[in-house]
């Protein structure tokens, strides 16, 4: 992996960032704004997944031109009702949705994701997107489980090696270890910009729901070439981690960007020591279009 750079964001993106009601923050110097739809309350392998890496809103924008005009992009998790509404409006907006899928298996309920893009003004495209998101529902969706309290302290403990297994940036609130970092070695255009952007490149890795027995909801996902997907799955299915989609995010990007997603309910630390392992077949060889 490759590591992460974080600046603080300037007046446009704290800007972009409260129109679209996001934390905003500067990774690999990209203008990113994420939240999390946290009223919809999600079980993934009958436990709570509530973390950024099930129920994500994501935009961000890079390489202003002359004109203003920058590549902008945009992620949301939606219901299966909110789709047609959704895309409806993203399209009225002139924006070009990019892909419809699902990332997990075994959810409750049903989570889709949609992914957008478009060359426009950064903030022209955050009200755009605005409008959008107001066919989303606020209603709460879902019904989590309690999680156990006392776990908390060995959450904490198994974040840590978690992390040190896993490099790049991490964070832990709420007995949620999250791990992220960027494939900043694939260098990729996308409608003819080059991209940097995490939307782009992620890696991240996170883990959630963990039980006294020390066993927890593990999730990952990765960019990732189209040469590698099958050693990769191959890697990840000699470890018993679930295979849970593959499939692209963007449209017209060079070189072809794919993305892979899986998940495991296990011991922290083991569900690292697999996943570092299989990342071994993943190139670190700068790719161009």
């Amino acid at each position: 992996m490759n590591k992460m750079n974080m600046e603080l964001p300037n007046e446009l993106c704290q800007e972009f960032a409260r129109i679209l009601e996001s934390t905003p923050s500067i990774i690999n110097g990209v203008c990113t704004a994420t939240r999390s739809r946290t009223n919809i309350h999600p079980t993934v392998l009958g436990r709570n997944a509530q973390s950024f890496m099930f129920v994500p809103q994501a935009f961000s924008f890079e390489n202003l031109d002359a004109t203003g005009k920058a590549l902008c992009l945009g992620e949301t998790v939606v219901l299966e009702e909110e789709i047609n509404p959704f895309i409806s409006c993203l399209r009225e907006n002139g924006i070009i949705v990019t892909a419809l899928h699902n990332h997990w298996l075994f959810e409750e309920p049903r989570l889709m994701y949609i992914h957008f893009q478009s060359i426009d003004e950064p903030l022209s495209f955050a009200r755009k997107t605005r409008r959008a998101l107001r066919v989303l529902t606020k209603k709460d969706v879902g019904k989590s489980h309690k999680d156990c309290d006392n776990t908390m302290g060995m959450a904490e403990k198994f974040c840590e090696k978690f992390h040190d297994i896993l490099g790049g940036m991490h964070t832990f609130e709420d007995g949620v270890c999250t791990v992220m970092d960027s494939r900043l070695n694939i260098k990729p255009r996308v409608m003819g910009r080059k991209g940097r952007s995490f939307l782009l490149l992620p890696q991240m890795f996170v883990f959630e729901s963990l039980t006294e027995d020390g066993k927890a909801l593990c999730s990952g996902e990765t960019v990732i070439l189209e040469e590698e997907i099958n050693p990769f799955i191959s890697k990840l299915r000699e470890r018993g981690i679930l295979v849970t989609a593959f499939h692209n995010h963007w449209l017209f990007d060079d070189p072809r960007l794919m993305y892979i997603h899986f998940i495991k309910v296990d011991n922290p630390v083991h569900f690292a020591e697999d996943v570092k392992d299989a990342m071994k077949v993943l190139t670190d060889n700068i790719v161009k279009c």
